[in-house]
């Protein structure tokens, strides 16, 4: 059988303040109308029963994301008692999914991604789980760039996975967030993708690679898995307690040889990391800004505006980010938005409770 496990723990410090741990990224109707975890399980109706859907969260969350995804059966939601990036989300999830289904495949999705095309997406996943079904293989969704994005990582694909694979590639190798040039060059080669954070498996795939590659933690989602039945939340609390913090990519897919990179092509796939990102999925004014709420932008040119209390209302100013919220109001130029991020920590730093 199929199963998924959608991550939506984090914070998302790069829209503060609309973003806060108590109403973090995957939360807010940033594109739409629902919020970006709503848009993700809806992205999976028709692939994945919502009753095979896990969703791991911030144990302060779970309400909210109860309320959001009220199809998920109580028992699949996840609290995480500390975040601890990927790796021990995804182990987890495994490792509860192969307890009760020998060979149920698993796909791990971020929250807080945004996909125009959820046709073409839920073709992929199809496919994604057709080759993990028939092959002992990880699949990475690799998203077909178009344009040379600096804020991603790559991969590179290398010989074909096999007759009767479908689309997919062996991996060759991973690539970091490159230089401009270099972006460039991957985009016209051809042969590199984005690397989406979008991984599927069979379950018991992963958990070979987390004893091979993570043996610690492997043994953590063992005792976890053992004790489950029991006391989730103890089980639960005691293997965040034990684990070490890593992320899939690092912790197992850049690891592994049995890497596999499935194109995504026409999606229309954003990781919506950023203020900035705002700007290619709301519509922009022939000035090139953009509005979210009441907002008034009189003489303005590439502006972000967000307003969710009261008014935003500026004269004259360019290249900026503005945004006010109940609580806190912020502005900054867009230049300085990959700067975001350590600011917020400093700022809020000062105001436990923002």
């Amino acid at each position: 059988m199929n199963y998924a496990v959608i991550l939506a723990g984090g914070v998302g410090e790069r829209f503060w303040p609309a973003s806060t741990p108590e109403m973090p990224k995957q939360l807010l109707p940033l594109i739409s109308d629902k919020s970006m975890l709503r848009e993700t399980a809806d992205r999976l109706s028709g692939v994945v029963a919502a009753d095979h859907q896990y969703i791991l969260t911030n144990a302060s969350l779970l309400d909210a994301v109860a309320a959001e995804c009220p199809k998920v059966p109580a028992a699949r939601l996840i609290g995480e008692p500390e975040g601890k990036n990927t790796a021990p989300a995804i182990g987890l999830a495994a490792g509860l999914v192969a307890a009760n289904d020998r060979d149920g495949v698993l796909l791990a999705l971020p929250a807080d991604h945004a996909v125009a095309n959820v046709a073409a997406f839920r073709v992929s996943v199809d496919t994604a789980f057709q080759i993990a079904d028939e092959n002992d293989v990880l699949v990475l969704f690799g998203v077909v760039p178009d344009r040379p994005e600096v804020g991603y990582g790559y991969v590179e694909r290398g010989s074909t996975l096999g007759p009767g694979a479908a689309e997919g590639f062996k991996v060759a190798a991973f690539c970091e967030k490159p230089d401009a040039k270099t972006a460039r060059e991957f985009c016209a080669g051809g042969r590199h993708y984005w690397n989406s954070g979008l991984f599927c498996g069979q379950a018991r795939t992963f958990l070979a690679e987390y004893k091979k590659h993570l043996p610690l933690m492997h043994r953590a989602i063992e005792v976890a898995v053992r004790d489950w039945a029991d006391d989730p939340a103890g089980a639960c609390e005691r293997y965040y307690a034990t684990v070490e913090s890593t992320s899939i990519d690092y912790g197992i897919m850049q690891k592994t040889d049995r890497a596999v990179v499935l194109p995504a092509a026409d999606w229309g796939w954003d990781d919506v990391g950023s203020w900035e990102a705002l700007a290619r999925w709301v519509t922009t004014s022939p000035e090139g800004n953009t509005e979210l709420g009441d907002c008034v932008l009189e003489q303005c040119r590439d502006v972000i505006a967000f307003c969710r209390q009261g008014r935003v209302a500026a004269l004259g100013v360019s290249d900026c980010v503005i945004v006010r919220t109940e609580d806190a109001t912020l502005v900054v130029g867009r230049d300085m938005l990959d700067k975001l991020k350590p600011f917020v920590r400093a700022v809020t730093a000062d105001r436990p409770d923002r």
